[in-house]
């Protein structure tokens, strides 16, 4: 059963089409397989572990984490100690459905920004393996100097991959001159982003101070709009193991909690921003085709639309998607997915099947065929489809059939654009008779 209720996602996409979603996520995001990452009593449990050999800590401090870093930072060894104890490598895994739904939607600029107390660097290794230069921002002047190259990843813990040793651990490194300044910088930086937007949380509840008084400035100064809280625990126990952000959030505000995985939840609003996005595409292709009903994608998988967007923005599958919205130079690639609807082909992923040949369908934009295909060097392990129409484009080489692609065992050597046959809609029209 989904988490999200249709007037749920409706008012999500709502607040993606004006700019005001802002994600806040923390550890539990990275707990759903395949990432499988530890929850902080069982990373606190093997610092204790590794430490009892050496010293008898307190029973207390087996699986309070806070509390355990907090021990070594009044003692003086914090960075030389206790740092050491961390299993780092535990830290580490693959991104899961909710890092990718995040990852996405901070590329494509979806979502406003996201606010992050995770230490793994999953949501940027998304990112990173589809050529994106995604990075966590520590703290406001960074968050907004990378926002060039995507919207705001501003991870107020730390990171595992930048400078690991001013990750927070502990509550007692609040005073700590080097973190106050950061704390500074975070404020200021919320202080102008976070009045006015409406606030999705996932896998994040806890009282740490620092946070929730910029939460309460930010609710004094502007006022958030709604907040959606997605966590398997209860109301009851939420409001017991935070009190105090319980008590911010809920002031002067749309407050809902909704039991469930928050991995599960970014999914679904993922698929559903993807559905928005394969609708205004297809409708790119109305003008042009107004007898020919378009595709309805309500029953296309997370998957399949991620490949769509990415074919309609002439991008290839070792990349990422990163428009909000299709843009007008798509409209010939929409034309081309009514024009094999009509002619009965049927889909297969994001693909069509027509007289048992394969077909793919991406922009050209209005280059050239061979600059466009030259520009698809997609790893030789993915599919490769009989026929690509580059929708948009223009052939000013020799005819395909005298420059052969090439594949597997063939003398010629495989080009860039796989084994399939290249043409542009015009051709396509005439050949495969659509």
């Amino acid at each position: 059963m989904p988490v999200l209720s249709d007037p749920i996602i409706t008012e999500l996409l709502g607040s993606i089409e004006a700019n005001r979603l802002m994600l806040l996520c923390g550890a539990g995001l990275s707990m759903p397989s395949p990432s499988n990452l530890l929850p902080a009593w069982r990373v606190a449990e093997l610092c204790y572990e590794k430490r009892r050999d050496i010293e008898v800590l307190p029973e207390a401090l087996r699986y309070d984490l806070d509390a355990l870093a907090g021990h070594f930072h009044a003692a003086g060894h914090f960075k030389d100690q206790f740092l050491g104890l961390v299993p780092w490598a535990e830290l580490l895994g693959a991104p899961n459905a909710g890092h990718a739904a995040v990852s996405d939607l901070l590329v494509a600029r979806a979502a406003h920004s996201t606010l992050s107390a995770n230490f793994d660097p999953l949501i940027e290794i998304w990112a990173k393996t589809r050529k994106i230069d995604l990075r966590g921002a520590l703290d406001g002047a960074q968050a907004t100097g990378y926002s060039a190259a995507t919207n705001p990843l501003l991870k107020f813990h730390g990171c595992l991959d930048r400078d690991r040793d001013a990750t927070l651990w502990t509550q007692r490194q609040l005073g700590e001159a080097s973190v106050q300044q950061r704390i500074e910088s975070i404020k200021h930086w919320l202080s102008i982003n976070l009045p006015g937007k409406d606030l999705l949380i996932v896998g994040f509840w806890t009282d740490w101070g620092y946070f929730n008084d910029v939460l309460a400035d930010a609710i004094a100064v502007g006022g958030i709009g709604r907040v959606l809280v997605i966590d398997p625990d209860s109301a009851e126990g939420l409001q017991r193991k935070a009190p105090g952000l319980w008590g911010h959030l809920n002031a002067g505000t749309q407050f809902s909690h909704i039991v469930g995985s928050g991995d599960e939840a970014l999914d679904q609003l993922r698929t559903a921003f993807s559905k928005v996005w394969a609708r205004r595409f297809f409708r790119l292709a109305q003008p042009m085709a107004p007898a020919i009903a378009a595709p309805d994608p309500s029953d296309w998988l997370g998957d399949e639309l991620y490949d769509l967007r990415r074919d309609a923005e002439g991008v290839p599958y070792n990349r990422a998607a990163r428009q909000k919205g299709p843009t007008p130079e798509a409209a010939q690639a929409a034309l081309a997915h009514l024009l094999l609807t009509q002619a009965n082909a049927t889909r297969e992923g994001a693909w069509y099947r027509l007289n048992n040949q394969t077909i793919r369908v991406v922009q050209g934009g209005g280059q050239s065929l061979s600059t466009v295909r030259e520009r698809y060097d997609e790893p030789t392990s993915l599919a490769s489809p009989d026929y690509v129409i580059c929708a948009g484009a223009v052939d000013l080489s020799l005819p395909a059939k005298v420059i052969p692609g090439g594949a597997g065992a063939s003398v010629v050597r495989p080009t860039k654009g796989g084994s399939a046959k290249w043409l542009t809609l015009e051709q396509a029209r005439a050949e495969l008779g659509i």
